[in-house]
This record gives C-alpha cells, sequence and structure tokens, in this order.
C-alpha cells in the first residue's frame, strides 16, 4: 500500500523515443593515394574525420536536427589502412542524455574491388550535444535500446 504522506513527483511531457536502429548510419569510401602519409598507410585524420562525420549524422539523425562534436573519448586505431582499401563506416548511438548522445563508431576495411577478407581497423566514442538555432543545447529524444531494432 501506498503511503499516502509521499506524492509522486508532477507530470512532465514525455520525451519521445528512438531506438538505435532509428539513427544507425554506414558511410563508404574509398581510400587514395591523397589520403596517405608518409608511412604509404592512410593518415589518422582522414580516418579521424569519416568517423567524426558518421558519428556527427548519426547524432543529427538521433536529434532530428544539428548536433556538434564535444569530444572524442575513444579513438584506437587496430590495424593501417592502404590506398585502395575501401572503408565501411558505422555509427550508432549508444547514450542519450538531456541534450547530449554517446556515439560509437567501428570502422571495417576491405579492398575496393574484391570481396577479400573485411577488417575492424578503428573504434571511437564520440560525445555529441544537439543544438537550437542559436547555438544553444536543446533536447534529445530518449534512447531505448530494449525496443527491437530494424536490422
Amino acid at each position: 500500500m501506498a503511503d499516502p504522506t509521499v506524492t509522486s513527483p508532477a507530470p512532465t511531457a514525455s520525451r519521445p523515443v528512438k531506438t538505435p536502429d532509428d539513427s544507425r548510419v554506414v558511410l563508404a569510401h574509398i581510400m587514395s593515394e591523397h589520403d596517405t602519409n608518409l608511412y604509404g598507410t592512410i593518415h589518422g585524420g582522414v580516418m579521424m574525420k569519416l568517423i567524426d562525420d558518421a558519428a556527427a549524422a548519426a547524432a543529427g539523425r538521433h536529434a532530428d536536427g544539428p548536433a556538434v562534436t564535444v569530444s572524442v573519448d575513444r579513438m584506437t586505431f587496430l590495424a593501417p589502412v592502404r590506398a585502395g582499401d575501401l572503408l565501411n563506416v558505422e555509427a550508432g548511438l549508444e547514450r542519450a542524455g538531456r541534450t547530449s548522445m554517446t556515439v560509437g563508431v567501428r570502422v571495417i576495411s576491405e579492398r575496393w574491388n574484391s570481396s577479400g577478407p573485411a577488417t575492424e581497423v578503428a573504434t571511437a566514442i564520440l560525445t555529441f550535444v544537439a543544438i537550437d538555432a542559436d547555438g544553444n543545447p536543446r533536447p534529445v529524444p530518449a534512447l531505448d535500446v530494449s525496443l527491437p531494432g530494424l536490422s
């Protein structure tokens, strides 16, 4: 039985709820000689830009509008990438706060012209904040990881 002296909090407007699949993004990019460093492998900064692009798209989809990068919480390079590799950069929401979102990214590499083995070459975790037209933080939908996705 409920204690009559304890009151419930006042009702609030409910936030819309989305699943991780609602904002999942996969970007594909063929790396070229222009992307290489002095060692003949793809420059880490080039890969970081692709990661930020995919993560920003996922955050923007979840927020239904602009979202800006606040931090790169973790960036791990696992294997080298070479010119002629096709990178698949997969980004998806892992957490949504009131105005901020955590996006996980996984980068898979394979040769652009063969069906050979694919290799995970990088992972990253980034934090974004949704902003309004004046650049101020704005609320984002809640994230429900228990809802069935579309995949």
